[in-house]
């Protein structure tokens, strides 16, 4: 039998598994096969874990990773019915979460009936504490730091034809690249923004550069491994100016990889930045533009170093701390 099996909707999300199978841990993210542990990885595994771990008469640990407050601020969940591994919402006539009050309140009931909750932020672990009320573990995750180490052998940028600002994430208001763009717009020369997501701000965002004379690349399409890698090395500054993040990995990246990293004010950034990246108010354009242009000028080049800058975010030691906690739970 395994010891745990892992859901997980998508590859970051299994980043310590291959660490802790190493350990001796007998780990499946595919398949019925029972296990002792079952485990799901984000809110969007969990409804599924639940069905597994129903079962097969199984416990299950939850990995939280956020709760975003203008999802549920001012409402209050359904009220689910489980039934054969099911969780059914009842209908609310008002009075419910703004969004996705199903989900949420599925989610809610999932989380208050695991064996453990965990959550990978200081800041996430407040807020699902706070609409989940439900007690919560800081157990913080990592980045993909196989591939976004200045150790791994990147070491000089290609040439660059003109100055990028970077921003990466989906594009949907609270990531906010909207900043990135005025912010730009603000500095002579305009420098080019490049911008990887998607989303429903795509024309949105298009229209406010045209409008601002900013030359804007938005590559919605999905991007390999190592076209990602190589729109890093191609940036002359990474920007994250989110309203939200439950860890936030564009800064982290970036600052992994030795570029110029400027990121938004906000808790996860602190809690994980602080020192890495240069953090900015929200909604001060003028303060972003003038970080984006030190930045521009600084034109730094990568060099080899003998540690990873950020060594609590590594994989490695992701594995260390969940190892543990993970063996507590199989006793």
């Amino acid at each position: 039998m395994n010891d745990i099996r892992w859901f997980a909707p998508n590859r970051f999300c299994t980043l310590p598994v291959a660490r802790l199978q190493e350990a001796g841990l007998k780990i499946a993210t595919e398949g019925d096969a029972p296990a002792r542990l079952v485990l799901a990885s984000d809110g969007a595994s969990a409804i599924e874990a639940q069905r597994f771990a129903w079962r097969h008469r199984r416990p299950m640990l939850v990995y939280l990773w956020d709760l975003p407050p203008w999802q549920l601020d001012g409402g209050r969940p359904n009220s689910v019915i489980p039934f054969r591994g099911r969780i059914l919402k009842v209908p609310r006539l008002w009075g419910g979460y703004p969004e996705r009050n199903g989900y949420y309140s599925r989610l809610r009931y999932v989380a208050r009936h695991a064996v453990d909750l965990w959550a990978p932020s200081a800041n996430s672990q407040q807020v699902i504490g706070r609409y989940f009320d439900v007690a919560v573990k800081y157990v913080p995750f990592c980045f993909d730091t196989d591939r976004f180490n200045r150790a791994a052998g990147w070491r000089q940028r290609p040439g660059q034809s003109a100055p990028t600002v970077l921003s990466i994430s989906r594009l949907v208001p609270y990531k906010n690249h909207a900043a990135v763009i005025r912010a730009a717009a603000l500095l002579a020369p305009k420098p080019r923004v490049r911008i990887i997501g998607r989303g429903p701000e795509a024309g949105a965002l298009r229209s406010l550069a045209a409008s601002l004379g900013v030359k804007l690349q938005l590559d919605e399409g999905w991007q390999s491994e190592q076209e990602m890698i190589e729109a890093y090395l191609a940036a002359s500054v990474v920007v994250c100016p989110s309203r939200f993040e439950g860890i936030g990995l564009t800064p982290l990246e970036g600052a992994a990889m030795g570029i110029p990293t400027i990121a938004s004010d906000i808790p996860t950034h602190r809690e994980f930045g602080a020192g890495h990246v240069e953090l900015i108010p929200l909604d001060d354009d003028p303060l972003l533009a003038s970080a984006i242009d030190r930045a521009l000028q600084s034109n730094p080049v990568l060099a080899p170093e003998p540690r990873h800058p950020m060594p609590e975010l590594t994989i490695e030691a992701c594995a260390g701390r969940f190892l543990p906690r993970l063996l507590r739970l199989l006793q």
